[in-house]
């Protein structure tokens, strides 16, 4: 249940996050700054852009912002419907003892359908490779940060820490959710 939840909280997260990157872009580009401690963290870099590059980057927020968005909905509405399903007590363990007669498939019945599958296994590898590449992990967000924005120096420790330990906490979830 614990998992459920934590998977709740996470779709709900990614679903705000992903609208406000898609419809509020100012917005979004505050709440990015305020939560992941921007002016203590990292700097401005000045850069002119060319316009046709501007508009291809805000092109590609609001296709990405929509993307996280709808899979922040999907992850919401099947930890939701999982949460009330094993409150209501429709879901899970049987109510009537299983019988020699009943047909026995190939799977069991708990098994995750082959696209979750590929998705924990590809959080699995991101979450491995961010807390074992930190440094790489953080040149790509640098690439896609809202402001061009860049690490300091001096916050380069804990940024990598948080880097880490979000990967293993992605990795973890992931498995978890594989094993459940």
């Amino acid at each position: 249940m614990l998992i459920l939840l934590l998977v709740l909280l996470m779709g709900l997260f990614a679903a705000v996050w992903g609208f406000m990157a898609c419809f509020l872009p100012s917005q979004w580009n505050r709440f990015s700054d305020t939560i992941s401690l921007a002016d203590r963290w990292s700097e401005s870099i000045p850069e002119r852009r060319h316009p046709l590059i501007r508009l291809v980057r805000r092109l590609a927020e609001c296709i990405g912002g929509l993307g996280v968005c709808a899979v922040g909905c999907w992850f919401t509405y099947l930890a939701g419907s999982s949460i009330y399903r094993r409150l209501t007590g429709q879901g899970g363990i049987p109510r009537a003892p299983i019988s020699p007669e009943a047909p026995v498939s190939g799977t069991l019945p708990n098994t995750p359908a082959p696209a979750a599958t590929a998705l924990a296994v590809f959080m699995i590898l991101a979450g491995v490779l961010m807390a074992i590449f930190p440094e790489k992990a953080v040149a790509v967000f640098e690439r896609v940060w809202p402001a061009s924005r860049t690490v300091t120096p001096s916050a380069a420790p804990k940024v990598m820490l948080v880097v880490r330990l979000c990967g293993v906490f992605f990795a973890f979830l992931a498995f978890m959710s594989l094993i459940h």
